[in-house]
């Protein structure tokens, strides 16, 4: 599996970034996805159906997100479509929270399926992954 990891410092508390990530409604702000429907939801687990963007292909996804530690980390993972799983971690700091996002994903198709990985859908997903970090900065520091 391909695994990506970036972070950046956010100048909020891990309670604010924490809850506006939680909120469903907000994922369209800060990933390329679009027509989120809510399939099942409890207080720790959401199950969701999404079109997610990369390089000009759109896919269905079933996705399923878990609150494991309230306000400390945040798992995601794609029941239906690719094969793709991450985790949000919130560590507090002295400005506000320090967002960590890390992305394990794997393509289908034995060697092609690396290939065109190296050649063009890992530089697509680090940039998904860099500009979710940027956009939830602007939105939870404005």
């Amino acid at each position: 599996m391909t695994r990506i990891e970036d972070s950046r410092e956010i100048n909020a508390p891990p309670e604010k970034v924490s809850q506006y990530m939680w909120n469903v409604n907000n994922l369209r702000n800060y990933l390329p996805i679009s027509d989120v429907e809510i399939l099942d939801r409890s207080e720790n687990v959401v199950k969701l159906r999404h079109k997610f963007r990369v390089r000009g292909r759109t896919m269905d996804l079933v996705c399923e997100h878990k609150m494991l530690e309230k306000n400390r980390k945040m798992v995601y993972k794609v029941t239906k479509g690719m094969k793709l799983e991450g985790t949000w971690l919130l560590e507090p700091t002295e400005k506000g929270t320090k967002l960590i996002n890390i992305l394990e994903y794997k393509l289908p198709g034995w060697i092609f399926g690396k290939i065109v990985d190296k050649l063009k859908i890992q530089k697509e997903m680090r940039r998904i992954c860099s500009e979710s970090l940027r956009t939830l900065k602007r939105i939870l520091e404005a």
